[in-house]
């Protein structure tokens, strides 16, 4: 069965034509034009999000993608997430955010990475995200931005873990 995927671009990004056909393989793909630079853009991410089986971000949108499938109990696929960034500063007034969710995260780090250090994000991780869960991959020769043969791969690799997954009840 195909899944409402929600993709979320980093700054100043956009989804490109070949990883939208990619998401497309496993399902409808909603991927608004997010501006971060307005405090209000996780506001209008909610809805989209609420509807969405699945979220996928990169950089700020990787950590949006985050803090979207805390508070939806969602799967996520994260890459580069931006968590130890102080911009863009969302108004995250209102939410409460859990400590925990029960759905797979699978976060991909590059080692390269010159915008978002991987040995920052890396700490922060395990730091912060308790989650029995998740699966951390970090690749050695990736940099900030995600080449559409590594997204080909991890977005396969994470569909397939979650139709493995057990069916849970959300009620």
């Amino acid at each position: 069965m195909k899944k409402n995927i929600l993709y979320l671009h980093g700054y100043n990004g956009s989804l490109t034509p070949a990883k939208q056909t990619v998401l497309e393989r496993f399902g409808y793909v909603m991927a608004p034009s997010i501006v971060y630079d307005n405090p209000d853009y996780f506001n209008k991410l909610v809805v989209p999000a609420a509807t969405a089986d699945i979220i996928i971000g990169s950089s700020f949108g990787g950590h949006t993608a985050h803090l979207l499938s805390l508070l939806y109990n969602k799967p996520a696929l994260l890459f580069n997430p931006a968590f130890v960034t102080s911009i863009p500063n969302p108004d995250l007034s209102g939410f409460a955010f859990p400590h925990f969710k029960s759905s797979r995260t699978h976060i991909i780090l590059g080692k390269k990475d010159d915008v978002i250090f991987y040995k920052d994000n890396l700490e922060y991780i395990n730091r912060t995200i308790t989650q029995k869960d998740m699966s951390l991959i970090s690749l050695e020769h990736l940099g900030h931005r995600i080449p559409e043969d590594v997204f080909a791969e991890q977005v396969a690799t994470f569909m397939e873990e979650v139709a493995a997954e057990p069916k849970t009840s959300t009620h």
